[in-house]
């Protein structure tokens, strides 16, 4: 398997570590912390945060939790705002952006699917979203931590070759980045009257002018 965010949520293995059956690969999972830290240090007096993600994709509540209890060990405040389907998610944004500094949005097909939905409702309000996909980042979101696809394409290439040489999947722990690389839309940061800390450009994997 490859780019699967929640491996042992999508019933693939038994444990990361240890997968326990025919199944192993990489995941895509993004870093919550970094994702945590990159907030601050851009958006230093956000303090409440809305999650905003799909009530029916398990994935997605997994990375929302541990995102909340790291936002929370920093000192910020995580409102969760579910949606069970598109149909929900310009109606729930205009009721985020009246409660929330920011919004947050983990890696989730659904709003994936109906992120111009997510940027077109928040225009007028102009909270910073931070969403967990390069693609995302491109299309109206300021800035995310993501796990490079390079380097996760590598990593899958170096999981088949231990396989094809005798490795049991079941005993080759599941890889999991425990760093991504920040992608930052400098162009919308200007925008919303952001400034940039030179030391977030210079470690940025990607900036869009």
């Amino acid at each position: 398997m490859a780019a699967i965010t929640d491996p042992i949520g999508a019933n693939l293995v038994k444990d990361l570590k240890k997968p326990g059956g025919n199944i192993t690969g990489v995941s895509d999972h993004n870093p919550a912390e970094q994702q945590v830290e990159l907030i601050k240090a851009l958006t230093p007096n956000v303090k409440t945060i809305g999650a905003l993600y799909s009530s029916s994709e398990d994935n997605s509540k997994t990375q929302v939790e541990e995102f909340k209890a790291y936002a929370e060990k920093a000192g910020l405040t995580v409102e969760t705002f579910a949606v069970p389907s598109t149909n929900e998610i310009a109606s729930t944004v205009n009721v985020m952006t009246s409660k929330v500094d920011a919004i947050w949005v983990p890696i989730d097909n659904t709003i994936a699917s109906a992120f111009p939905t997510v940027v077109s409702s928040n225009q007028t309000a102009k909270k910073p979203i931070y969403p967990s996909a390069t693609a995302m980042v491109e299309a109206g979101g300021l800035a995310s931590v993501v796990v490079d696809q390079h380097d996760l394409g590598v990593a899958t290439g170096k999981m088949i070759a231990k396989v094809l040489k005798g490795e049991k999947p079941a005993d080759t722990p599941v890889n999991v980045f425990s760093t991504g690389k920040s992608v930052i839309n400098k162009k919308l940061a200007q925008e919303l009257g952001i400034t940039i800390p030179e030391a977030v450009l210079k470690e940025a994997g990607q900036v869009i002018e």
